[in-house]
């Protein structure tokens, strides 16, 4: 038996394992050092802000008319012609009837000095909603022309919004991450450094607000008091440097 042979072959054998062994330790901890280490990334926000004009008007407000004790069915008759009155107005513009809305009735008693009701304040709220801006505001501005004699005109207030809202969000998330980009970009040209793909982003609240406000708020803004709105939005950006 040629134990001289056999101890060769076992001796080559582990040799071959070892350096197996090594090169697979090698490998790995090549691999471990690039899975550990740091990516360079870069943090910006970036912020787009766009002005709009709104295409749909809200107008909403209240007609109302003091009866006295005795008075509260005429007074309710009255309210009623008050209501017509104004429909009339509406049709009289081409706008459909469907625009307009009316509200329950409601009736506010009214005290003297000795705890004796002395009448009401009988009250309809109205809603009125149109893509024709231009026939609902001098409605608006001008309730004497709207109103019966006796009746007064409440809360009367206009609401802008923007049918294409949803569009001009996602338009305007698009131009603040192009921006986060190119502000990336900025700073990695003063470290040699090139941007790479977008790691992560998260959008900031929108902010719509009259023109040249300085109104901002951490849940977001719906300013709806004028037709000229401004939008703006922020995205928060971390890109991979290379």
């Amino acid at each position: 038996m040629d134990t001289n042979g056999s101890a060769r072959g076992w001796l080559l054998a582990a040799l071959v394992l070892a350096l197996g062994a090594v090169s697979a330790a090698a490998t790995f901890g090549v691999f471990f050092h690039h899975a550990r280490a740091p990516q360079q990334t870069v943090r910006v926000v970036g912020s787009a802000t766009q002005a709009f004009e709104a295409d749909i008007v809200k107008w909403r407000f209240t007609v109302s008319r003091p009866v006295s004790d005795a008075g509260l069915r005429a007074g309710y008759a009255d309210l009623r012609a008050d209501v017509e009155h104004f429909r009339s107005l509406v049709a009289a513009r081409g706008l459909p009837d469907t625009a307009l809305i009316v509200q329950p009735p409601t009736a506010q008693a009214l005290w003297g000095r000795e705890g004796v009701r002395t009448g009401y304040t009988l009250q309809q709220p109205v809603f009125l909603i149109s893509e024709r801006l231009a026939d609902i505001e001098p409605l608006a501005l001008d309730p004497a022309a709207v109103l019966r004699d006796g009746a007064a005109l409440e809360f009367s207030q206009l609401e802008y919004f923007y049918s294409g809202i949803a569009r001009l969000k996602q338009e305007l998330l698009s131009t603040a991450t192009r921006d986060a980009r190119e502000r990336a970009a900025q700073i990695a040209e003063n470290t040699n450094s090139r941007v790479g793909k977008i790691i992560s982003a998260r959008s900031g609240v929108f902010q719509i607000t009259e023109p040249y406000s300085t109104e901002v708020s951490g849940f977001g803004v719906h300013n709806t008091s004028t037709r000229k709105k401004e939008i703006t939005v922020t995205v928060h950006a971390d890109f991979a440097l290379h």
